[in-house]
């Protein structure tokens, strides 16, 4: 497109420069030119005459040149037009807004005539111009502009209010899942945070497995990050597939670190149209939830091992103690620990040490996945919280299976093993008292052969002091 076919609007509320602009441009040898005396006005030629180019002050009454950026910028048709803010001695424009105004370049009206016609002569050489097609231009008004950019502010306060609540992630997804059905109601909802160190799925209706949700959402993306874990909240089910599954990625600077999916929306046009006005803040949510979640991980967990530290164990522990007090119920404490763990470091060295613990750490927090938690206590020695189990057997089982597969396991050096002492809470008046009979147990383990471990579902001290002297005489 040449000079003398775009069509160029000045927009000043001052006549001097309008006519100095037009004479400018004409001289240029453009032949349409169109003129507004405000921004208000300048926001209504636009949409009705389309120009290619836009001059405008940036001090005026009403709306201000910087204002009329913004709206026109919203606008699809007018993403690639050329857009230029004259400025004058006494307007000052903070590098923030006039980056994020909309505006192409910035030109003082205190520049020689002959350097001010220049600089726009080769501004309008580039290649900008405006869509004519339908699809762009859906505003028809002034009024809609204002009203567009009024619910994409209002979308996006709403949605950035939740931030203030990002220590509770699950709290905030709720918060945000009951935002999304103001504009439609859906038969199925699903929302996916991927971070490095922990990638979490909400669903909320769909009937997928967690296994299948997990590999069918993954598939929306290009390039996922791959965490070290993964949580699911909510209900899940059986299913294989969902037909008309509607999903968008969540971007932030690039990455992609999140997902929201869902089927059977009434008003998918809605939804989608507030999904993409808010699409920055949700992203902004999202970052801000994932940030909180890398804190709390690096804060809780254990760097060598990828288990829950002492510290947060220990916390984890007497939650549970004073639950379990409440409800009238049991938990069982089981404490292992690596067998001549100390030959191993001095003949291999501390790296093939460390292989070991990571090795004997991932068959524990694969054995507990569902029962309980798994932490590294201290050195080569761990513990597991078993909250979730139907009977005294099952526990045995569970600590049996793991004493099994630690000694059919192929490590760096060779053959390894641990023992273990297991005890159930009952009876005890303190989560210190229970971790200190388990530990006890454990020093029995160790001192009757190793590989082993030994249980105490019905535990009291005295009983726990009396074997001991036994196996001390």
């Amino acid at each position: 497109m040449t000079i003398s076919d775009k069509k160029v609007m000045i927009v000043d509320d001052s006549k001097f420069w309008r006519m100095v602009l037009q004479s400018v441009f004409a001289k240029l040898g453009v032949k349409q030119i169109v003129v507004a005396e405000d921004g208000m006005k300048g926001i209504e030629t636009a949409l009705r005459e389309l120009p290619d180019i836009i001059i405008t002050d940036y001090n005026m009454p009403g709306i201000s040149g910087l204002q009329m950026c913004l709206y026109l910028r919203s606008i699809p048709a007018f993403k690639n037009a050329g857009i230029v803010v004259l400025t004058g001695s006494d307007d000052v424009i903070n590098e923030f807004w006039a980056e994020h105004s909309g505006a192409n370049k910035f030109i003082s009206k205190l520049l020689p005539k002959d350097v001010l016609e220049s600089e726009l002569e080769r501004f309008i050489s580039n290649d900008y111009s405006t869509s004519k097609t339908k699809e762009m231009f859906y505003l028809t008004g002034i009024y809609d502009v204002l009203e567009q950019k009024m619910r994409t502010e209002i979308l996006n306060r709403e949605i950035l209010s939740l931030i203030q609540y990002a220590r509770d992630e699950l709290y905030v997804v709720q918060k945000l899942k009951n935002f999304l059905e103001f504009f439609s109601r859906f038969s199925g909802l699903a929302l996916l945070l991927l971070s490095p160190v922990e990638g979490r799925i909400y669903n909320f209706g769909l009937p997928l497995s967690k296994t299948v949700s997990k590999e069918k959402l993954l598939k929306y993306f290009e390039k996922p990050i791959e965490p070290s874990d993964w949580s699911y909240f909510g209900n899940f089910g059986s299913e294989f597939n969902v037909d008309g599954l509607e999903t968008v990625v969540v971007k932030y600077q690039e990455n992609e670190i999140g997902l929201i999916a869902y089927e059977g929306a009434s008003d998918k046009w809605s939804l989608s149209k507030v999904l993409n006005e808010a699409s920055e803040s949700i992203a902004l949510l999202f970052n801000t939830l994932n940030s909180f979640r890398e804190l709390k991980v690096a804060s809780a967990v254990d760097g060598l091992t990828g288990l829950f530290n002492k510290k947060e164990l220990l916390r984890f522990l007497e939650e549970t103690h004073n639950l379990a007090k409440f409800n009238r119920t049991i938990y069982y404490v089981a404490m292992f620990d690596v067998d001549n763990f100390k030959k191993v470091n001095d003949t291999y060295g501390h790296l093939v040490g460390d292989e070991v613990l990571k090795a004997v750490a991932a068959i524990l927090k694969e054995e507990i996945a569902g029962k309980g938690i798994a932490g590294r206590y201290g050195g080569e020695e761990f513990c597991l919280v078993i909250t979730k189990a139907a009977n005294n057997d099952e526990v045995v089982e569970t600590i049996e299976r793991i004493l099994y597969k630690v000694r059919n396991t192929q490590f760096p050096h060779g053959k390894c093993t641990v023992s273990c002492g297991v005890v159930s809470s009952e009876g005890y008046e303190s989560p210190t008292e229970v971790i200190k009979a388990a530990d006890d147990l454990l020093y029995i383990s160790k001192k009757t052969g190793k590989d082993k471990a030994s249980y105490m579902f019905l535990p009291k001290n005295r009983e726990i002091n009396q074997v001991l002297r036994q196996e001390q005489t």
